[in-house]
């Protein structure tokens, strides 16, 4: 009966450790998308302020709001909601200017 385990233990090793790299795999962002702490701190327009003007400029609700690699530029990409239309707002990240999609 050990005989039969020590040979079944290494066989449920190998395949609990593959699951995990898998797993863990599967969670990375590529390296377009990746976006490094320090870049957000050179930012002259935070994500909540990016948020605010376009709101402000194009009314609605924002309902989502990321920055992404565009690039080599940081872009603020914000999506609102306005009387059932949907409006894609993007906003350099350096300079705070509303660019075209």
């Amino acid at each position: 009966m050990f005989r039969a385990f020590s040979y079944l233990l290494p066989a449920l090793l190998v395949v609990v450790m593959t699951a995990t790299t898998a797993e863990a795999g599967a969670g990375k962002l590529k390296p377009e998308f990746r976006i490094d702490p320090m870049s957000y701190a050179a930012n002259a327009v935070s994500l909540q302020q990016a948020a605010a003007t376009a709101k402000q400029n194009h009314g609605g609700k924002v309902v989502k709001a990321e920055t992404q690699n565009r690039g080599g530029r940081l872009v603020h990409h914000i999506r609102l909601v306005n009387n059932g239309r949907v409006k894609t707002v993007l906003i350099d990240a350096e300079t705070g200017q509303e660019l075209s999609p």
